[in-house]
């Protein structure tokens, strides 16, 4: 039965294998006409590149011989068009071929390219996209100005070079004297100017790189700035095969890039309409951080830089905490001063500032005098004499004065209390001195510790005495503040700020250092209420978790003469 079976599936199987064959052959041959189905080889590797106004077009011939043509055809909603190149030899030994669809605008194409013969078969196409280069790119944004910051310095132009671009193929700075003269001044040949001297007239000491220059540097040559001063530029932008002829940029001398620090700085001498006051600064006091010192050319009427003469600090603390900046762009910028206002002068108060060496323990105002940078630049030595100069602030009566803290533990004069800010100096007990400062509990994470002051009745306040603790044991520096907020109120709900910056107030934070805040004439108004904002500080860990804590010597509400 079972072979039977087994015979009947394969006779089936033989006759179906049988009638497919037949079909098969059948439509076959009415396809083809009885002859041989050819197709048309494509072309392949194909890239559209992006050039200047125009499409980069590059594929791979295919060998086959029956090819006449290749056709390549473009298309967006601007426009399209179609063009054809002859073939390769197919016994080349490059097949790689190029061509350059012209005269586009600012669209994106589609571009198809494929092989046709003499009869007029075509291959399977390949389909690529492409967006020209043209001055509506917005890529062209992107490339280098060549300067970062400019600005007019008396008769003379500063400017801040960018960083050396292999993209960059041509940077020119082009201006033109009062006689009328043109000239060009190459900024891409000193994009890779560095700054050297020899040390004991041997050893070369590399102090990095020199980007910042007054123009013109030339003796005789006065920059006409009631005509353009523009920048000239050829380069590449990334893929495209064209060199670039880029649109002369104007410099627009009005443009001012502040940095933020400096904007804090001014926003707290002036408030918000600080800007209007730029123009008529001649002395300015710089006691924090700052980052860059390139804004000192945007004051037209600078005399003089005051550097550190509100920092109170002992002697001690002095070296391991000067205030930062750039050293290089700070002392070239004032250098510039100096060379376009033959008056100016700059101050320094305890070395502050500028405390930098080289690899030779050598200053650098004295290595870059060695290098050549900077000429005839001084800075005017004031040491410590601050200190026995510091602003006169009254203590106001605190008496019948409440004081409560956000950690309720330390309210008053309990043990490390608030009220122990109002101490200016150490407190008597039981015969002898001792310091006092507030320092609430310990806690395992980040946050805020709020001292509210109820002085009972209203009250001008016109500053603040602030001052750290001068207890110095290991890690204590850990715990000092170098930032407070301070506000005010008249009825403990509604609270104003009291200065111009948010209410923060910038302080000093070495041991025992003083800060004296002031609060504008025009915030000085009848006030309740002090609230003193203060965010604690990772001063160690307890196990694996840290712990933050924070210490203040004297927070005193004053008068000011």
């Amino acid at each position: 039965m079972i072979r039977k079976l087994y015979y009947a599936i394969g006779l089936f199987s033989a006759f179906l294998i049988a009638s497919c064959s037949e079909s098969l052959e059948d439509t076959y041959s009415e396809f083809t006409k009885d002859g041989i189905v050819r197709y048309v080889g494509k072309c392949d590797s194909v890239s559209v590149n992006p050039g200047w106004e125009r499409l980069q077009v590059v594929w791979k011939h295919n060998i086959d011989a029956g090819v006449k043509k290749v056709k390549i055809s473009w298309k967006s909603d601007k426009g399209a068009g179609e063009m054809f190149a002859d073939p390769c030899d197919p016994d080349s030994d490059d097949l790689m071929d190029t061509v350059y669809i012209e005269n586009l605008v600012d669209a994106m194409y589609t571009v198809r390219i494929n092989n046709v013969t003499d009869d007029g078969r075509e291959s399977l196409v390949e389909e690529k996209y492409g967006r020209p280069y043209s001055y509506e790119h917005e890529n062209l944004r992107s490339f280098s100005r060549g300067v970062t910051a400019f600005s007019r310095m008396g008769d003379r132009l500063v400017l801040l070079l960018d960083q050396s671009n292999e993209d960059v193929k041509e940077m020119l700075l082009c201006f033109k004297d009062k006689a009328g003269n043109e000239h060009e001044w190459d900024m891409k040949a000193h994009s890779n100017d560095t700054l050297s001297y020899k040390y004991w007239g041997m050893t070369e000491v590399k102090l990095g790189r020199d980007y910042l220059f007054l123009l013109p540097d030339e003796e005789g040559v006065d920059i006409d700035f009631n005509q353009p001063i523009t920048v000239k530029r050829k380069g590449k932008l990334p893929e495209c095969v064209d060199e670039i002829d880029f649109k002369d940029e104007t410099l627009d001398l009005n443009e001012r890039l502040w940095s933020s620090a400096f904007m804090q700085l001014m926003r707290g001498l002036y408030g918000s309409s600080w800007e209007s006051r730029v123009d008529e600064l001649e002395t300015l006091e710089i006691d924090y951080d700052m980052p860059s010192m390139q804004d000192l050319m945007y004051l037209p009427n600078l005399k003089k830089v005051v550097l550190g003469k509100n920092r109170y600090m002992n002697t001690k603390y002095v070296e391991t905490n000067h205030s930062t900046t750039d050293e290089y762009v700070g002392l070239v910028m004032l250098q510039f001063l100096k060379d376009t206002r033959p008056d100016f002068t700059v101050e320094r108060y305890n070395t502050h500032y500028f405390f930098g060496k080289d690899r030779f323990a050598t200053p650098l105002l004295k290595a870059y005098k060695e290098s050549g940078k900077l000429t005839n630049l001084e800075l005017e030595e004031k040491g410590s004499s601050n200190l026995s100069s510091k602003p006169i602030f009254t203590p106001l009566d605190t008496t019948g004065w409440v004081m409560t803290c956000s950690d309720t533990l330390h309210n008053g004069y309990k043990n490390n209390g608030v009220a122990n800010l109002l101490f200016d100096g150490p407190r008597v007990v039981f015969g002898s001195e001792e310091e006092v400062y507030f320092e609430p509990g310990e806690t395992l994470g980040a946050g805020i510790v709020t001292v509210t002051f109820d002085m009972k009745t209203s009250r001008v306040v016109e500053g603040f005495k602030v001052g750290q603790p001068t207890r110095n044991e290991n890690g204590d520096e850990a715990y000092l503040l170098s930032n407070v907020k301070i506000e005010f109120s008249s009825d403990s709900y509604t609270w104003t700020n009291a200065n111009y910056t948010d209410g923060n107030a910038t302080i000093g934070n070495t041991p025992g250092e003083e800060t004296y805040v002031l609060v504008p004439e025009e915030m000085r108004t009848p006030v309740r209420y002090i609230r003193l904002s203060m965010s604690n500080l990772p001063v160690g860990k307890i196990a694996s978790q840290m712990k933050y804590c924070l210490r203040l010597g004297k927070f005193i509400p004053c008068t000011v003469e």
